[in-house]
C-alpha cells in the first residue's frame, strides 16, 4: 500500500472514531418523547396560568346582594352582578363562592381568597385588606314585629339593656359593636340575615339589626309579613360598602383599576342599573 493510500485509510478511521453513530431508531425515540413532553408542557402551561390568575371572590348569602346557598356559587345577585360586569370591564376571570360571612373575614387575614364584596371599612379591617371607593350605601336599621312593639323609638343603645338583639357574626353595626361590649347588652349572634328574620318573627328576639335593602327584598317576596315587620326610625348607620381585597392575595395589583372602573360605571349609570334591579 502507497504512502497516500495509508494516509487516506488514516484519515477514514479517525474520522470514524470521532463521530458516534447511533442504531437505527434510537434517535427517533429520543425524538418522539421530547416532542410528547414539550407539547404536553405547551399544553398544559397555560392551563395552569389562567387557573392561577382566577380572582377568587368570596361573600356570604345576603338577599338581594347575594342569592344562593352556603358551599356553592351565587345564583345572582346585586353584588354578583356588579362584580362580574366590574371584573369583566378590567379583564379578569372570576370565581365566586359563598361561605359563612365570619369565615369570608378569616379568608382575607390568610389570604385563601382574593375578594370579598359589600365589605364597611374599619381600622381592624384595614390591616389585612385594601378597600375600593364606595361600590354602594344602604341604611341598617332597628326592626322589630308589630306582635310585640305596637311602636318603639330609641335615643341609645342604653334604650335596649332589657331585650335581646339579634345581629349576624362578623357584620359591623358600627357603635353598636362596642356598645354589646360595653353596656353588656343581650345579642343573638346568627350567620345570616334570613335566620335573624326567622326568629324575630317568631317572637326568639325582641330586636333585629338588618339593613334596608335585605328588608325590602324580604318583603317583596313575603308581603304577608308587611304588617308584622316594622323599622324604628332612627337608623343603626348609613353603611357604606366597599369591594375589600386581601392584602395576601392576587387581586391587590388591581386596586387603581378597580377603582377605575368603578367611576367609569358610576358615570355611565350601570352601576346604578345593577342596584336598581
Amino acid at each position: 500500500m502507497s504512502h497516500l493510500s495509508r494516509n487516506t485509510q488514516k484519515g477514514k478511521t479517525s474520522l470514524t472514531n470521532k463521530l458516534s453513530v447511533s442504531p437505527p431508531g434510537h434517535s427517533l425515540k429520543y425524538f418522539t418523547v421530547g416532542t410528547l413532553f414539550l407539547s404536553l408542557l405547551l399544553l398544559f402551561t397555560p392551563l395552569v396560568y389562567a387557573k392561577n390568575n382566577v380572582i377568587k371572590i368570596s361573600t356570604d348569602p345576603w338577599e338581594p346582594w347575594v342569592l344562593g346557598d352556603e358551599g356553592g356559587p351565587p345564583s345572582g345577585g346585586l353584588a354578583v352582578e356588579l362584580s362580574k360586569e366590574l371584573f369583566r370591564r378590567i379583564g379578569l376571570e372570576i370565581e365566586i363562592n359563598i361561605y359563612p360571612y365570619q369565615r369570608c373575614i378569616s379568608q382575607m387575614k390568610n389570604g385563601e381568597r382574593d375578594v370579598l364584596l359589600m365589605v364597611k371599612k374599619t381600622k381592624e379591617r384595614e390591616k389585612y385588606m385594601l378597600f375600593s371607593n364606595v361600590a354602594a350605601s344602604d341604611p341598617q336599621l332597628v326592626y322589630y314585629s308589630t306582635d310585640r312593639f305596637k311602636d318603639f323609638n330609641w335615643k341609645t343603645w342604653k334604650d335596649f339593656k332589657a331585650y335581646s338583639i339579634g345581629g349576624v357574626r362578623g357584620f359591623n353595626y358600627g357603635d353598636f359593636n362596642s356598645a354589646v361590649q360595653k353596656l353588656d347588652l343581650h345579642v343573638e349572634w346568627v350567620s345570616s340575615d334570613a335566620q335573624n328574620i326567622s326568629k324575630l318573627l317568631a317572637g326568639r328576639v325582641d330586636f333585629i339589626l338588618l339593613s334596608k335593602s335585605t328588608t325590602n327584598y324580604f318583603l317583596t317576596k313575603n308581603p304577608q309579613y308587611r304588617h308584622k315587620l316594622k323599622a324604628a326610625s332612627k337608623p343603626v348607620a348609613d353603611a357604606q360598602f366597599h369591594i375589600s381585597l386581601s392584602k395576601k392575595g392576587r387581586a391587590v395589583k388591581y386596586l387603581n383599576q378597580i377603582n377605575k372602573v368603578l367611576d367609569q360605571m358610576k358615570i355611565d349609570g350601570s352601576l346604578d342599573r345593577i342596584l336598581m334591579q
